[in-house]
This record gives structure tokens, sequence and C-alpha cells, in this order.
């Protein structure tokens, strides 16, 4: 089966115009607050994470992904209540979804929410066949690293953390095992900081329900390929 990762529509004639959000309205000091959502980082929570408001451009439209890259979204997606569903039926735990009104024409909107994974599912890499480094400051590679399996992986994460800043471990190409028992589930130490992957099976689910905003990216491409190479425009036409 093939697997692909969730990605912001970059097509103007269903977004309006990307980002749809760069603003957002805060209840709380967002640098300080220890339970506001950003400084929930992949782990489960047993408290109500105090969410923000992401304010819609003028020219923005309305989608089921919204395109906010502000502060309260680092690293995390915003989707409307409907495709929250879809996201819930498919796997049974391992996140969780905190409501995150959007403004949208001066209007709060309030059936939108912001997903939290906490279980990450690094096990599905295939890692004898994927390409994994040593980094430094995110981008910089020092060395490409020996990683053969999971539990290599595990270890190698534990020297690097022992290290401290600024080394980190970043997974540049990957393949995924044959045959992963989710069909969604996300990835660190990736291209972006994390991948939020669907299966075949859920992207056309998604597809038939006729969701909006969202782009699959084949999860065998970087998104140099994806952008530059050509891939994109194949599938969803010019930026």
């Amino acid at each position: 089966m093939s697997y692909y990762t969730i990605r912001d529509s970059l097509d103007t004639k269903i977004v309006g115009v990307y980002p749809q959000a760069d603003e957002a309205l805060y209840s709380c000091d967002v640098w300080s607050e220890p339970k506001f959502i950003d400084r929930v980082r992949f782990q489960k929570v047993d408290f109500l994470p105090i969410t923000a408001k992401a304010i819609l451009k003028k020219k923005s439209k309305l989608t089921d992904l919204i395109s906010a890259g502000n502060t309260g979204f680092s690293l995390k997606i915003l989707v409307s209540g409907k495709l929250k569903l879809i996201l819930e039926n498919s796997r049974v735990n391992g996140f969780q979804f905190y409501r995150s009104p959007i403004i949208y024409k001066s209007k709060e909107i309030e059936d939108y929410w912001v997903l939290n994974f906490y279980k990450i599912d690094m096990q599905f890499i295939d890692f004898s066949l994927s390409e994994i480094f040593l980094t430094e400051r995110t981008f910089t590679k020092v060395e490409k690293l020996a990683i053969n399996n999971y539990t290599d992986y595990l270890e190698k994460k534990k020297e690097v953390e022992l290290k401290g800043y600024p080394y980190g471990i970043r997974v540049e190409r990957f393949k995924l095992i044959e045959y992963p028992d989710q069909d969604f589930f996300a990835l660190l130490d990736v291209e972006g900081g994390v991948k939020y992957i669907v299966s075949e099976r859920l992207k056309k689910e998604i597809e038939e329900a006729g969701c909006t905003g969202i782009e699959f990216m084949p999860t065998d491409l970087s998104l140099n390929e994806w952008l530059q190479g050509g891939a994109r425009e194949r599938i969803y036409g010019k930026v």
C-alpha cells in the first residue's frame, strides 16, 4: 500500500492565499504559559491546553486543513471538525485533539481543532533502506549514521541526546516497512521536523469526503522533489 504525507494546499483557487493565516489571537503569554499548546511537544497531557485562534487573511478561503504557520501551530495541524472525525476514526489511540477556533471574516468559528500526536511510530521506518545523519543545528550534516533497525535508532538517539544542543538526528530520506499497522501516524526527526502520514485507503476516504485544503505527497519523495521536481505540479497543477 502507498503512503502519503499530509501537506497544506498551495492552490490559491482552493485556499485563497497561502498561508491562510499568519496571525493569531492569544489568551495567555505564549512564551511563559506552560499550558499553551506550543509547549506541548508530542507528549500525552492530562490537562486542557490553552489554544490559539488563527486569524485568516481577508483573501483566505475556508478549508478543512488550514495553513497556519504562526505561534500556536508549530509542528501541528489545524483541521475542521469534519476532517477531525475522519482522522479520529482511523486509529484508536496515540493522539489528542483540542478545540482551536478560527477567526474568519471577523467571525469566530468554533469547530476547528489542533492535533497533538503523542505516540510517534518510528518503528514503521525501514532503517536499513533509509539515510540517517547526525546534524548540527538541525540542517548541517555532520556524519552519516549506521542505523539498521529501530533498536539501533533508539540507542543512537539516546547517545545524541546526551551530546545535547546543537546536535540532533535527521532521517533525510526514508522507506517505510511493508505493512505498517496504522492508516494514520506521525514521524519525527524527519524533513520539516514532523510528518503526518496517511495510507492510500485513508487518503481516498478524505478525498471522497470532499475535504479541502489538503495535498498528499508520496512518502518516497523529498520536499525538493515534490516542489521543484515537478511531482506536485503533475498532480495538483501549477502554484
